[in-house]
């Protein structure tokens, strides 16, 4: 894609392609539909990978406290719209509670949330 004069040099201007035809992603899409976001800029990039995988059929979980906004207001705002009327665009949640749900439904012991593997 070549770059217009509104885009900048790096960045991604298209949605995160969440959804292929692999064998893995129809199995996962099977068993538990969930996609979980994270990343910046929480207004842009995620809101358009949130809105994408509901329009797809995902749910969809932000960790908010693993995206980031260059302006707080915006953050808080772009939560606020994907978690808006019960959650019409997907949940909002953070790292820990969404790795202790994760241990519990698996099994295993939970994470610490920053902790590396």
């Amino acid at each position: 894609m070549a770059p217009s004069a509104t885009s900048t040099p790096g960045m991604i201007t298209e949605p995160t392609p969440i959804v292929t035809e692999s064998p893995i992603v129809i199995l996962a899409r099977t068993i538990f539909p969930l996609v979980i976001a994270c990343g910046v800029t929480t207004e842009v990039c995620v809101n358009t990978t949130v809105r994408e995988a509901n329009d797809r059929g995902y749910d969809a979980l932000v960790l908010s406290d693993c995206v980031a906004s260059y302006f707080p207001e915006f953050q808080r705002v772009a939560l606020e719209m994907i978690k808006a009327q019960g959650g019409i665009f997907g949940w909002v949640s953070d790292s820990e509670r969404c790795l202790a749900g994760l241990a519990a439904a698996t099994g295993a012991q939970p994470a610490a949330a920053g902790a590396g593997g």
